[in-house]
């Protein structure tokens, strides 16, 4: 029997068509080789990230918890190492935290304050034997400190006392006098805040100050009109006025002048020291954690020193005022027309609350004008509650009384 062999002729077109397939599949696993590679790089560089970051949030509140001012190293389990920075600013403290992995580092910054050792009352009004009497739509809510004549309803311009309670909450009996104030804000000097400064001109267009770097100050002679975003590590002093416009952007950034004027709709965050007066027009808000602190060195001629918050205007953080030699028959004025303040206002002269007040109020006096004349120890349409407060608002630490506890970071940026 006779083999027979066949031979097959195979076609070099589909020579070349396998030994594309071959490539394509290497080529596809290739792909999948180095996306898998890729994405392991980059899930290690996102948890690199990560660690740095809580690492860096470490440093803060490792900053935060410190007594001291200046610098400080944390060195954490890691490896990584954290330069922490500490510095005053305003009614509150700065800290920087930059944490270091090799080449690599994260930078924060963050506004710290502090808790305090005792609950703020929602009213403190000094005991002079005289009744507060409610109007209107007015509310107390929190513990109050009143004299022994307490509360009253009121009927003022045809509007009595709408509620069914006077109170809600607890009353307790004031002393003689307000208590006392810090004695630090009231020996407050310029050239302390600024010592180891670098003075620049004010700035024309958007410019951030990092807190790493000295602090950055514009101090002036004639009035200073504020247009621009300056946002960070600059004080900005005139001895006549400051104007702030709508159109500026404000952010951390200390403000000192005799009179500051903001104008109506303006947004930022702030601290104010006056000397004469502040005023907030309609609309705007002054965003936490903010502070205006006005301390009177003498009278004004026939114009009223004061803090004066028109229609819809916010202050959230804390408003002070202090007279350093006060007239009695000419007292600082507080005046709230229909605006809000948030956290602690303190007041040796006279409040008119024609707004709401969430937090705590001391004052020494309440004034009520209407049209038919001026009334004492009256409020109308007036709220007050420190129910109304988030259990976590840091306010400043102004009175004398109190006893700093936890340190809280207020906003990181």
């Amino acid at each position: 029997m006779l083999n027979r062999v066949v031979k097959y002729q195979i076609k070099s077109s589909a020579l070349g068509y396998a030994i594309s397939f071959l490539l394509l599949i290497g080529l596809i696993c290739s792909g999948v080789l180095f996306i898998s590679s890729a994405n392991k790089r980059l899930e290690m560089n996102y948890l690199l990230n990560d660690h740095m970051l809580l690492n860096n949030y470490l440093g803060l509140k490792y900053g935060a918890r410190s007594n001291s001012i200046g610098q400080e190293t944390l060195v954490h389990t890691s490896g990584d190492t954290s330069s922490i920075l500490i510095k005053n600013w305003g009614a509150f403290r700065v800290v920087v935290s930059r944490t270091k992995h090799k080449t690599r580092f994260v930078e924060r910054s963050a506004i710290v304050g502090y808790s305090i050792d005792q609950n703020r009352p929602a009213l403190y009004l000094p005991n002079q034997r005289n009744v507060l009497k409610l109007c209107g739509a007015s509310k107390l809510e929190g513990t109050v400190y009143l004299s022994d004549r307490g509360l009253e309803r009121g009927n003022i311009s045809g509007k009595p006392f709408q509620g069914e309670k006077l109170l809600l909450g607890e009353k307790k009996k004031s002393d003689k006098n307000l208590p006392s104030i810090n004695s630090e804000i009231l020996n407050f000097e310029f050239k302390n805040l600024i010592k180891k400064g670098v003075r620049i001109e004010l700035p024309q267009t958007d410019t951030v100050f990092s807190f790493t770097n000295q602090t950055r100050f514009i101090n002036e002679t004639e009035s200073i009109s504020i247009h621009s975003s300056i946002k960070g590590n600059c004080i900005i002093h005139s001895f006549d006025s400051i104007f702030v416009s709508s159109k500026a952007a404000l952010e951390n950034v200390i403000l000192i002048a005799p009179i500051v004027f903001f104008e109506s709709s303006f947004k930022g965050s702030v601290q104010v020291i006056a000397e004469k007066r502040v005023t907030c027009q309609s609309e705007v808000f002054l965003k936490y954690p903010s502070t205006i602190v006005l301390i009177e060195k003498s009278s004004d001629g026939n114009k009223e020193n004061g803090i004066f918050l028109e229609e819809n205007s916010k202050v959230i953080g804390g408003v002070l005022l202090m007279s350093e030699s006060p007239n009695f028959r000419k007292p600082i004025q507080l005046r709230i027309e229909k605006a809000i303040v948030g956290g602690l206002v303190y007041n040796q002269g006279e409040t008119e609350l024609n707004g709401k007040i969430i937090g705590s109020i001391y004052t020494s006096k309440f004034t009520l004008n209407t049209g038919s004349g001026q009334y004492s120890n009256y409020l109308l349409d007036a709220t007050i509650s420190s129910k109304q407060l988030p259990s976590g608002f840091i306010a400043p630490v102004w009175l004398k009384e109190e006893v700093k506890q936890q340190a809280k970071i207020i906003i990181c940026f």
